[in-house]
């Protein structure tokens, strides 16, 4: 089945996304290790490396989040919805969907808001605005909206949704 010109934009930014994870993981292992040499090794701990390790951790979950979204990754609690007729089961199915844009819409803007207050803020190890921390925030949920929003296009055409094995599976066949 071809895939729409939203569905290949959410794959392009999340291949962005995926990269920029891997060299945050990598940049992150790398200043620990440094951090941990440099304090027990040389007695003389880095004064910016856990200011940075910590914000770095919250972009990496945050953008990872984004990931498992667009994948239909997240855990859910079946258990009741499994209890209801099936009919029951595929609307609550469905309105999940929605209800998870709508909010993750809401949190993206009150991110930008969190951003906008704290920008003049200023971080006392690395000396860089707390807005770049905090944009962590309204980047992931944006981006969450945007697969929301892919999601509900998938399911007004009436398509499957997406799972974590079906992407896998789609980007393996793109790489051959």
């Amino acid at each position: 089945m071809e895939k729409s010109s939203l569905e290949r934009f959410c794959d392009l930014i999340e291949k962005a996304t995926l990269d920029i994870t891997m060299v945050l993981c990598a940049v992150m292992v790398v200043v620990a290790w440094m951090h941990v040499t440099m304090r027990y090794v040389f007695n003389n701990a880095l004064t910016w490396s856990e200011e940075f390790l910590r914000f770095s951790i919250v972009w990496y979950a945050l953008l990872s989040a984004s990931i498992l979204h667009k994948r239909n990754g997240h855990l859910g609690i079946t258990i009741f919805r499994e209890m209801l007729p099936e009919k029951l089961q595929k609307f609550f199915q469905r309105i999940v969907i929605y209800l998870a844009t709508l909010t993750m819409g809401v949190v993206a803007i009150s991110g930008i808001i969190l951003v906008m207050n704290t920008w003049a803020q200023i971080t006392p190890a690395l000396g860089i605005s707390m807005g770049i921390p905090y944009a962590a925030i309204p980047v992931s949920f944006l981006l969450m909206t945007l697969y929301g929003v892919m999601h509900i296009v998938r399911d007004i055409k009436g398509q499957p949704p997406l799972s974590a094995v079906q992407t896998e599976s789609a980007q393996a066949e793109s790489k051959e």
